[in-house]
């Protein structure tokens, strides 16, 4: 009498399982046993020989069977069984490629046997991309869209898997805007920012710097508000899409002093003047001798007007911005 089945073949956890055990000699009917050991869980032996059931934990499983015939002649054999989780390919998407820019990404793949070799079993990979046995996935996308296309892996036990995806490609995120705008200070100042690529949402910040007193910019990309210093204000703009990419471009804004009024003081009073953004120049005019320059710094300020001149000639006091001889003018 003896066990003529030498091995058991593997299979994947989760399937169904049947195997008949066979033995020779003696005389039949055979009845089969488990001897030593255990077999996976999910598995039983009958009395016919059958292994059969719905295998659970993935492993590698040594055990020994018995088989006695009719006339208690008794032999046993010893079994390993290897049972794998089914080949699945784990990577569920495909991360966004941007025209121009280096692209790798790996496909992952888990049970089975391995190792994996993977390919393209339908469709075309988008231009620019090569995918390698070892499932990389490189190169440098060359034009924007969607592509579909199927991949397969191949364990070495020969089990195959396939999956679909759809590959992406984007244009770059770019900020479109070269240089800001002069603002002046007490006017109102608005300007929107260009910026293009990427995937919407887009959110602009400061990410170093800050602008001019009285301006902000909003995450809609619009520098508004109304300045209230002269300056040249350095300051770095980032455009952010809805993936995290990022774009950062430097900038000078520069805001300059606002038209000045000219004022004219009265004679043997006080002119109180709001002065904004920069110092100017207050002009003494005295017909005997021209003019005079007084500077008064930037902010409120109390110009004190008198007499000065002499055989009844009358100076006034006139706030101008800049030199006399350029913004101011004189009856």
């Amino acid at each position: 009498m003896v066990v003529t089945t030498d091995s058991v073949p593997g299979e994947t956890t989760g399937g169904s399982y049947f195997v008949l055990l066979r033995g020779a000699g003696g005389v039949p009917p055979y009845s089969w046993s488990l001897a030593d050991g255990s077999l996976p869980p999910g598995l039983s032996l009958l009395p016919s020989g059958l292994v059969r059931g719905l295998p659970t934990n993935a492993g590698t499983f040594d055990f020994t069977v018995g088989v006695e015939d009719r006339a208690g002649v008794y032999a046993t054999e010893s079994f390993q069984m290897v049972l794998v989780d089914p080949l699945v390919i784990d990577t569920a998407f495909l991360p966004v490629g941007t025209v121009g820019y280096s692209f790798t990404t790996a496909l992952a793949a888990s049970g089975g046997t391995g190792p994996y070799s993977w390919s393209v079993t339908d469709g075309s990979l988008p231009l620019g991309l090569v995918l390698d046995s070892t499932g990389a996935l490189t190169g440098v996308p060359g034009g924007t869209g969607e592509v579909q296309f199927t991949v397969g892996v191949e364990d070495a036990a020969g089990r195959a898997v396939e999956r679909s995806f759809t590959s992406e490609t984007i244009n770059p995120l770019v900020i479109l805007t070269p240089s800001l705008p002069t603002g002046t200070t007490g006017s109102g100042y608005s300007f929107t920012m260009g910026g293009s690529g990427g995937r919407a949402p887009h959110v602009w910040s400061v990410s170093s710097g800050a602008l001019p007193s009285g301006l902000a910019l909003s995450p809609d990309g619009v520098i508004s508000g109304t300045p209230t210093v002269v300056t040249q204000a350095q300051v770095t703009i980032r455009l952010t899409d809805a993936d995290g990419r990022v774009a950062a471009f430097p900038y000078v804004l520069t805001t300059l002093i606002g038209q000045v009024r000219q004022t004219v003081g009265a004679r043997g009073g006080t002119v109180v003047v709001d002065i904004v953004g920069d110092s100017v120049n207050l002009i003494s005019v005295v017909a005997a001798d021209g003019f005079s320059a007084y500077t008064i710094a930037a902010g409120p300020a109390k110009v004190q007007v008198h007499f000065i001149g002499a055989s009844g000639q009358t100076p006034s006091w006139v706030l101008c911005e800049g030199s006399p001889d350029v913004s101011c003018q004189f009856d």
